[in-house]
């Protein structure tokens, strides 16, 4: 029985950045750190990679580049849990960075549909008294 081609998967940038694909091997040499260095920060809660079938971790691009900033940290001498708080102030600041720029965003909109009010009153005005 032949098979059904199928569709290509459709992945957003920041959908692809966070699939597995790959093993603790190739991360390692990406990285230049030893397997057990990855297996110890996994095991500091400083992230978790995915498992294949409940066993080999599979490590996103999300993963690297976490991987990379704790392994910067760690070379500067901070240690695991100095490390996580890191992390998560630092995702914070993301989360309200992105909140400070919604929040212009609208204040912008706002003003400009004002200033639209304003000049259509303003108008308004001009014609009744014509």
């Amino acid at each position: 029985m032949k098979r059904k081609p199928r569709a290509p998967a459709q992945h957003t940038g920041e959908n692809a950045a966070s699939l597995p694909k790959y093993t603790i091997g190739v991360v390692s040499q990406l990285l230049g750190l030893p397997p057990q260095v990855l297996r110890r920060y996994e095991e500091a809660g400083l992230l978790e990679p995915a498992r294949q079938s409940g066993k080999n971790r599979l490590y996103s691009d999300q993963d690297v580049a976490m991987l990379e900033e704790i392994a910067q940290l760690s070379e500067q001498g901070v240690n695991a849990t100095g490390i996580s708080h890191i992390i998560q102030i630092r995702r914070e600041v993301l989360i309200l960075q992105q909140e400070v720029k919604e929040a212009r965003d609208t204040l912008l909109r706002v003003k400009e549909e004002h200033r639209i009010l304003q000049l259509t009153f303003q108008q308004s005005d001009k014609n009744k008294l014509e």
